[in-house]
């Protein structure tokens, strides 16, 4: 009787780089599940070795997130460094926005893993990464923002260097529809327009903002909350935590929230009813259909000024919220965005909808970024110099409305 065939043995062929493969995977990993939620024995399991093997390439976690961070950004400073050790008749903006751009292009989670994992970083990694980031955006604004604008007012300067950081890296906080070639293309138009835009006007007449706070319980605990999670990540605090902060404990903090998810849930409704508001005032407001999107813009700036802690917690602590709850508000989000393309359409009838849906989130993505780099709003034109800068990345115009106070458009 003849021997029965062996089936051919299937061997895994190692990655000539496997650290890099290593990293590559948990990237991945942490952007779609959050860090606390990826484990070691995951990102081995995703990467074809076992746990005890992938100890040999990374100490933990924390090693892990920092060398994907890190490495996304040395991609950008090398291209940065080029473009600076160029004679100063090679160099152009155009030239130096598209560099820049197809770098950040190749770096895919830089923005996300930075913003929402950045936290969990040893200190020494973390002082490492915001050095650098800081040096791409004053670095930005020598080969960039004052060839573009030469005159500019230093504060203008600096904002646009942060605005022109976001819009070539920000793509990682949101889904596009076009191909790379195409959101290539856009982002350094919008990039390009926000550096040729004019100087904003109408600095913020808001004045400094007092101390009080309401006396409900309820609302203490809600904004306590919300500093919390922004400040150590959702994970990384407990109910308790929240109470003390306000010298709240025992049955008396649970009158009011069952748990911190619930807690976290009230802080992300509080922030869409909140713009639901302001859209409404928007399409309330007298003007031209065509600068109905300039008012949404204007009212989500305020609201993000006025409550960035709720808006962080939302950006960063979103994969936290139950599912029930984050399938409903993710579906407020969209129809928020929605309006804001609705008018875009109404304002470019000729843009193809999905540019007009990347325009949108690139805009918007500006605004939650640089509302959230706090030497920022210490500048008086920030408001107005954020709302030309998301209007220019749309292809808009600003309204001749832009004399008009903030404060005189508060409920």
């Amino acid at each position: 009787m003849d021997a029965a065939p062996t089936q051919p043995r299937v061997t895994r062929s190692r990655p000539r780089d496997r650290r890099a493969e290593i990293a590559r995977n948990a990237g991945e990993l942490f952007s779609v599940r959050g860090f606390h939620a990826v484990r070691m024995d995951d990102i081995a399991e995703a990467s074809g070795i076992t746990a005890r093997a992938l100890y040999r390439h990374y100490a933990n976690k924390q090693a892990l997130l920092s060398h994907v961070v890190r490495e996304d950004q040395q991609r950008v400073i090398e291209t940065l460094t080029g473009l600076t050790e160029l004679p100063a008749a090679r160099r152009s903006v155009d030239s130096g926005l598209t560099a820049l751009t197809e770098a950040a292009l190749d770096s895919r989670q830089l923005s996300l893993l930075w913003q929402r994992e950045a936290r969990h970083l040893d200190a020494e990694d973390y002082r490492l990464v915001r050095r650098r980031t800081r040096w791409i955006a004053t670095t930005l604004q020598d080969l960039l923002v004052r060839p573009a604008g030469p005159g500019l007012d230093p504060a203008v300067i600096d904002v646009r260097s942060w605005v022109v950081v976001s819009i070539v890296s920000g793509h990682s906080l949101y889904d596009s529809p076009l191909p790379r070639s195409g959101l290539a293309r856009d982002l350094i138009d919008a990039g390009r327009r926000v550096l040729a835009a004019p100087a904003a006007v109408g600095a913020d007449e808001r004045g400094a903002r007092t101390a009080r706070t309401s006396a409900s319980r309820r609302e203490q605990l809600l904004y306590a909350a919300a500093g919390e999670f922004r400040e150590k990540g959702f994970a990384g605090v407990g109910i308790d935590d929240i109470g003390a902060r306000l010298g709240i404990v025992g049955p008396a903090l649970y009158r009011y929230f069952d748990n911190k998810a619930e807690l976290l849930v009230a802080a992300v409704t509080r922030l869409h009813e909140w713009l639901a508001l302001e859209a409404t005032r928007a399409m309330h407001t007298p003007c031209p259909d065509d600068e109905v999107l300039a008012l949404l813009i204007e009212g989500y700036i305020r609201i993000a000024l006025e409550a960035t802690d709720l808006l962080a917690v939302w950006l960063t602590e979103r994969l936290y919220v139950p599912d029930a709850a984050r399938e409903r508000v993710d579906r407020i989000q969209a129809d928020y965005l929605a309006e804001w393309q609705r008018w875009l359409s109404v304002a470019r009838p000729d843009l193809p909808e999905a540019r007009a849906a990347t325009l949108v989130k690139t805009a918007k993505t500006i605004i939650d970024d640089c509302v959230r780099i706090p030497h920022l709003r210490r500048y008086p034109l920030f408001a107005a110099e954020l709302s030309g800068s998301a209007l220019a990345t749309l292809g808009l115009p600003s309204p001749r409305y832009r004399d008009r106070s903030p404060s005189t458009t508060r409920p």
